[in-house]
């Protein structure tokens, strides 16, 4: 089935499907800034800063060029725009590929573009995302390999050399770019040693050639140390050691979360693997799926051990992964694309048997475009971001709820990093200083402070925060002028120091000494573990002073779009700050209603669930509680601080009864 070499022309299905793709791309794009690390991908590349592991040095330097290029309405547009741009090229390349591997043209360009509006990739390449370029190196470096495979026994030394550049170059993609290199290095092994080529002279003379082109790809990553802590871009850590550096670029911070689950974790994983996946192209192209698989069998073995291998891999690693679930979906994308490009091969012999069936050369145009046209109307209406501002909105409301010159400690995804984009590249509330509670970006250390106390940082962090309550003030010499700054937290987790409480202030937490309560007292939580926002430690007050700042529920109320379970996150947050402030004014059956919004929006989000549940559980509402934290466990069995939770529910049951 592939082609020894096909003529250039014959692979016009891969511009075509890149250009049309991309025009849905930038029709369907987010305006601006996104949730989770959308904001924090922008800052790093809009001004050239350092990202989260593992770094991702291609899509900073390649999302610049763009940004300057292309000069939008806002940088969060033009980062969204080089997404869309490198995730067209992917589709591209799978077109490509296709083609290569002896699919029709038709079929190669429908089962590009299904896989373009696929509904998981589709929503990655419309926000600020490293998943249309990592995408882009792992079609890229199949479609080389195979071909290297295919020209003389696998001993085209050009083709050769050009696969391990593309190997290398794409690890600094993503690391998923690793579970390909397996089934290809396989492969062309394979090819060598039948055709001769694993004779020592001949392995001694290729092989350094191709680990020099490899390391020469990898060696982008030095743009990591060189640019780390320069500039006013967001630097996630400190790069200054050769430890730090490979921890950073190998994922170390990951590293735990894999292969930690129970046997109900992995098949609660496998079962969401397999809800997504039905609703991934269309319920009416698996079959197609699998039928492709056995066509690739039979007449390409070489690329159904490639892809193959990499979506064996993908699975198994992917659903031995302990994460937020609402998050895991985006690690099946290498799966995904193997799902796509099995979809062509199963297209092509379905368009070659109709052909032969009805004796007309349309029959491939028609499956190829109604398969594409199939997973486009499916989902158009779940991947459409381009009215979505609702994260842009809630950063911006909770910057302006903060009185001059506030100091806002910041932590978890939801927000953080929303709040940073919207302080550091557009400008926003200047006076404001904004810092991460874990360090990320903006810490309260300073560069010379965390290298003098290495790992020892959350320690010396937790202590200057303790300081900064304190004191009052700024103790840097960074702010504009001398005096007070107000303390405010966007979670309230753990005050650092005694004597002062978290008040709810707005959408975010002022930090106030014990003594100005009134009446009423804290619950007591049930232990130190656990894993959201929203303020799950935050003291309160039944009858307290009224928290100052007002909240507008305008963006918790907004319908008129899809919402994925961020966005609905966020919408949620709103609807929870209200609760915790009415709360503290002791209007508790409001309060109540008001989480219960918020459980109804973030219905699958593990950590509302459990903050709200912890939130009944002070209110004494123990059967509420139990309630929201059945649901938390139900979503994620092994999330940290439920079984605690639960505990404390059962004594406090049997002390109210006694009473």
């Amino acid at each position: 089935m592939p082609m020894e070499a096909a003529p250039l022309k014959r692979f016009w299905p891969a511009p075509a499907a890149a250009a049309l793709s991309l025009v849905v791309y930038l029709q369907t794009l987010c305006p601006t800034v996104y949730v989770e690390g959308s904001g924090e991908l922008i800052g790093a590349t809009y001004l050239l800063g350092t990202p989260h592991p593992t770094g991702y040095p291609l899509f900073c330097l390649l999302g610049r060029l763009i940004a300057v290029l292309l000069p939008l309405s806002s940088p969060a547009l033009e980062v969204n725009a080089a997404s869309a741009f490198t995730g067209a090229l992917a589709v591209g390349a799978v077109a490509a590929l296709l083609v290569q591997r002896g699919c029709l043209a038709w079929i190669s360009m429908g089962a590009a573009l299904a896989f373009a509006f696929s509904s998981t990739f589709w929503s990655q390449v419309v926000v600020a995302e490293v998943y249309g370029l990592s995408t882009l190196a792992a079609a890229g470096v199949m479609c080389l390999g195979l071909g290297a495979a295919d020209r003389a026994g696998g001993r085209d030394e050009r083709w050769l050399v050009l696969t391990a550049y593309v190997a290398g170059l794409g690890v600094t993609t993503h690391l998923n770019h690793l579970l390909i290199l397996p089934g290809l290095v396989g492969v062309l092994a394979w090819r060598w040693y039948s055709h001769g080529g694993l004779r020592a002279g001949t392995l001694a003379r290729r092989l350094p050639k191709l680990m020099t082109a490899a390391a020469l790809g990898y060696s982008l990553i030095l743009y990591l140390p060189l640019r780390n802590g320069r500039g006013s871009g967001f630097h996630w850590g400190d790069l200054d050691t050769p430890r730090q550096l490979w921890d950073h670029v190998n994922g170390a911070l990951y590293r735990s979360a894999f292969f930690s689950l129970p046997l109900e974790g992995i098949l609660l994983n496998a079962q969401r693997l397999w809800q997504q996946f039905s609703t991934e192209f269309s319920p009416l192209l698996i079959p197609v799926v699998a039928w492709g698989i056995w066509v690739a069998a039979r007449t390409d073995r070489f690329a159904a051990v490639v892809v193959g291998s990499g979506v064996a891999l993908n699975l198994f690693l992917a659903t031995s992964y302990h994460r937020d679930p609402n998050g895991l979906g985006v690690f099946f994308l290498p799966a995904f694309l193997g799902a796509a490009i099995f979809l062509g091969f199963g297209l092509d012999s379905l368009a070659r048997r109709l052909t032969a069936a009805v004796a007309s050369e349309n029959a491939p145009r028609l499956v190829g475009l109604l398969a594409a046209l199939v997973v486009l109307t499916g989902n158009a209406a779940t991947a459409d971001r381009s009215g979505n501002r609702i994260a842009h909105t809630y950063g911006s409301d909770i910057l302006a709820g903060l009185p001059p010159r506030a100091i806002l400690i910041t932590e978890g995804d939801t927000a953080s990093y929303v709040l940073d984009y919207l302080w550091r590249v557009e400008g926003m509330r200047p006076d404001v200083l904004l810092y991460n509670r874990m360090g990320r970006g903006t810490d309260l250390l300073s560069r010379d402070e965390r290298s003098r106390s290495p790992g020892n940082e959350a320690r010396v962090r937790w202590q200057r925060e303790r300081e900064l309550i304190e004191s009052g003030e700024e103790g840097d010499g960074t702010a504009t002028d001398a005096g007070a700054r107000p303390v405010y937290y966007l979670i309230a987790r753990e005050m650092p120091t005694r004597g002062f409480r978290f008040v709810p202030a707005g959408l975010c937490y002022r930090v106030e000494p014990v003594q100005e309560r009134r009446e009423g007292g804290a619950a007591a939580d049930p232990g130190s573990d656990d894993a959201g926002d929203g303020g799950e430690k935050a003291g309160r007050s039944r009858r307290g002073a009224v928290a100052a700042a007002s909240i507008d529920l305008s963006a918790a109320l907004e319908r008129d779009l899809f919402r994925d379970p961020w966005v609905r996150k966020i919408q949620a947050n709103y609807w929870f700050m209200r609760g915790e402030q009415l709360n503290f004014q002791g209007s508790t059956a409001a309060a109540e209603a008001a989480f219960d919004s918020a459980a109804a929006l973030a219905f699958d989000s593990r950590s509302t669930r459990y903050n709200i549940a912890l939130k009944f559980y002070k209110n004494n509402k123990f059967e509420k509680a139990k309630e929201h934290l059945k649901a938390a466990v139900a979503l994620d069995p092994t999330m940290p601080g439920t079984e605690r939770l639960a505990a404390a529910i059962k004594r406090r049951q049997g002390r109210h009864y006694r009473k």
